[in-house]
């Protein structure tokens, strides 16, 4: 039962950790896929949709240029009319009727997508002009189905219909017949139509051109009857609810055709009235999200195999290593003689064993507790030892230095001043460690100490400007608040400029607050780099060094000691603010409440 619920806990600690990323990484990756994929299929389906149209309405087209020699030009349709209402023609008309003939059966030749074209005005002999007899009475050619639909048409002045056309009851063609009707010049008065016959292969070809291999495309007209559709082998437009597709608002929609689901994309020509639907199986569609399903099941079930497998092996090695462990304790507290120690050690199971019995044999608790006690013994005696190290050593080392300076050149020097301002400032700092804050102008006056270092290290490269409205022996300020600033001015904005810059102290105070600037012209700092900055002020110090680079815990670290003694001192509110443009220079400013 022990060694059961010892396998159980691991495969829940060794397993699940394993499994739960395969399991989220791959829904992520299905959802974040299909999503792109719908996206990209609803916008290919309507580019294509959308060059479809454009395809046809510049088939259909023809209609317009035909419509327009004979609707708008009245001598024309003059000159036809008395031609097809003559019974003998005059040589004028004969002439006209064979120019006529050459201009309405004109594009018929030209356009590979026109079986035919028929021009009829009404008359009472019924002549009509086509483009494949000619000139013929219309009782006496073989095409009479397109009469029927002309008489019964509405108020449309355009519209669509497929038809079957038996030339001399040889040839079946199908075709679909554009009616454009006809009407005298300044009236609404209907005079007859003109009927140009698509061949609908070559607008069928033209579409399974431009469409994948399972994509169905339909182009439907108002009355729910398809004109064009793509390979019919594929989809039969019978099974497709053109009504409820057509009556929808929504472009790209999902219906259901017998075991498939397809997605639906729509587009309408409001100048044809024609619908242009495209088809297309999701199974075709989610072929990558479907793989990366199967994929993400079958690393699971890999992932659960391999995991089952090794969780045994472990627990069952682990347990007889456990088991082994709590014989030899049994036998320790029971006196009995203990088993020989392993000849080598492989694993952490088998370094506890050797301890174990190592330990019990020589008693190596209290050697190691005896090594623990020198070991503190000798960590008290160093610490004692460094105690003795206090700042009177540092005082009289510098002091030491000071002389052997002096004595080199027999006066006082460069180095010997620096090393004498040195030691001032170290006083300063490391006397009173319980002080936190001191008269400002006793800061002031060590502030201009470090200064006077600084000149003799730059050699006149910048110049100072105090700038005090009040007495600094009124007011109290944190000790070496001013110098990291300063140093900052130096090293990051001075120091990496040419020519002479310059620092202005600036100290204003007013009933509640004293308000410090420390301005430079210096370098200045990039938008980038001054935001950087604001945003480790606002981390913690040790927080802010970790994520810096070595680079800049050097250079930041004077703002951000200065920044967080201001706040545990006075409060978040009382930080530091930073104002830079590069070129121009950096203003750092310090506000604190007045205190006595």
């Amino acid at each position: 039962m022990w060694k059961q619920q010892y396998m159980f806990k691991n495969l829940i600690f060794f397993l699940i950790p394993l499994l739960i990323p395969i399991l989220i990484l791959g829904s992520l990756a299905i959802l974040i896929t299909q999503h792109f994929v719908k996206q990209d299929i609803n916008l290919n389906n309507l580019n294509l949709l959308t060059q479809t149209r454009d395809n046809v309405e510049l088939i259909l087209n023809e209609m317009d240029t035909l419509s327009l020699g004979f609707q708008t030009s009245n001598n024309i349709a003059v000159r036809l009319k008395d031609i097809l209402n003559s019974n003998a023609l005059t040589y004028d008309q004969a002439v006209t009727r064979d120019l006529i003939a050459d201009f309405a059966t004109a594009p018929a030749y030209a356009r590979p997508f026109i079986d035919s074209i028929y021009i009829y005005y009404n008359n009472p002999a019924k002549n009509m002009l086509t483009s494949t007899e000619g000139f013929v009475s219309f009782d006496r050619f073989y095409d009479q189905s397109w009469y029927e639909s002309y008489k019964r048409a509405g108020s449309g002045e355009t519209w669509l219909e497929e038809r079957q056309i038996n030339r001399y009851g040889i040839e079946k063609k199908r075709v679909i017949s554009v009616y454009r009707k006809l009407h005298t010049t300044g009236t609404a008065k209907v005079t007859g139509v003109i009927v140009l016959n698509i061949l609908p292969e070559y607008i069928e070809k033209m579409l399974a051109d431009l469409v994948s291999k399972d994509q169905t495309v339909l182009i439907a007209d108002d009355h729910y009857r398809v004109l064009f559709q793509t390979d019919r082998s594929t989809l039969a437009s019978s099974q497709v609810d053109l009504q409820k597709i057509m009556a929808s608002s929504a472009q790209s929609s999902t219906i259901r055709l017998g075991s498939k689901a397809y997605t639906v994309t729509r587009l309408q020509s409001n100048r044809q009235g024609l619908h242009y639907i495209s088809l297309i199986p999701q199974t075709i569609l989610y072929r990558i999200p479907i793989q990366l399903s199967q994929i993400t099941i079958s690393l699971l079930v890999v992932s659960l195999l391999i995991g089952l497998a090794i969780t045994y092996w472990l627990t069952r090695k682990n347990y007889n290593n456990l088991k082994n462990i709590v014989t030899i304790i049994k036998s320790v507290e029971q006196g009995k003689p203990l088993p020989a120690q392993p000849v080598k050690v492989i694993d952490e199971y088998g370094f506890i064993l050797q301890n174990i019995i190592k330990g019990f044999i020589e008693q190596s608790y209290l050697k190691v507790l005896l090594s623990e006690r020198n070991y503190r013994l000798r960590f008290m005696e160093m610490l004692a030892l460094q105690s003795q190290i206090n700042p009177h050593f540092l005082y009289n080392t510098l002091e030491i230095i000071y002389w052997k300076t002096v004595a080199i050149t027999k006066k006082p020097n460069e180095a010997s001043t620096m090393i004498e301002h040195l030691g001032d400032i170290l006083k300063y700092a490391l006397t009173a460690p319980y002080q936190q804050t001191v008269m400002l102008q006793k800061e002031i006056q060590y502030t201009e100490v470090y200064l006077e270092i600084q000149k003799i290290r730059y050699k006149d490269q910048f110049k100072v400007v105090w700038d005090l409205d009040s007495d600094p022996e009124r007011h109290f300020v944190p000790k070496l608040l001013l110098q990291p600033l300063i140093e900052n001015s130096i090293y990051h904005g001075i120091k990496e400029k040419n020519g002479i810059c310059g620092i202005k102290i600036r100290l204003r105070c007013s009933s509640a607050f004293i308000t410090i600037d420390v301005t430079d012209s210096g370098v200045g700092m990039t938008k980038e780099r001054l935001q950087k900055v604001r945003q480790q002020l606002e981390k913690e110090p040790e927080e802010s060094r970790e994520n810096e680079s070595t680079g800049d815990k050097a250079q930041n670290i004077g703002l951000y000691n200065t920044n967080k003694r201001l706040i545990l001192t006075y409060g978040a509110q009382y930080s530091l603010r930073i104002l830079s443009k590069s070129g121009w220079g950096t203003s750092v400013q310090i506000r604190i409440p007045i205190s006595t």
